[in-house]
């Protein structure tokens, strides 16, 4: 199993880090950091394991037969990962993150 990040994802988990921090969520920018790597290794250890859905319409804008994962990071907040899956190759190709809290109401 391999998985892959567009150039847009990895932009944005590196700018989610200062977003975190700079709106105070975490105290210090090293938690912040880690608070994105464990997200990191959440989708890597459990995106086989996970049911993967099969993604509203909206969300083809960032992919032709994308599914998604969610992954509860606390009471309040649910990321949610876009991806294609390769089978002939086992290759995740994570596309598009969002949150609940910009885009839960297009997800559920």
């Amino acid at each position: 199993m391999k998985i892959l990040y567009n150039e847009y994802t990895l932009e944005y988990l590196d700018e989610l880090i200062n977003i975190l921090y700079y709106k105070n969520y975490f105290s210090f920018e090293e938690f912040a950091h880690v608070y994105v790597e464990t997200l990191m290794e959440e989708v890597r250890t459990t995106i086989h394991l996970k049911q993967k859905r099969k993604a509203p319409p909206y969300f083809n804008r960032y992919g032709k037969n994308l599914y998604y994962i969610s992954c509860q990071k606390n009471k309040h907040t649910t990321w949610y990962f876009f991806f294609t899956y390769y089978p002939q190759s086992d290759i995740y190709f994570i596309q598009f993150i969002t949150n609940n809290h910009v885009a839960g109401h297009l997800v559920e």
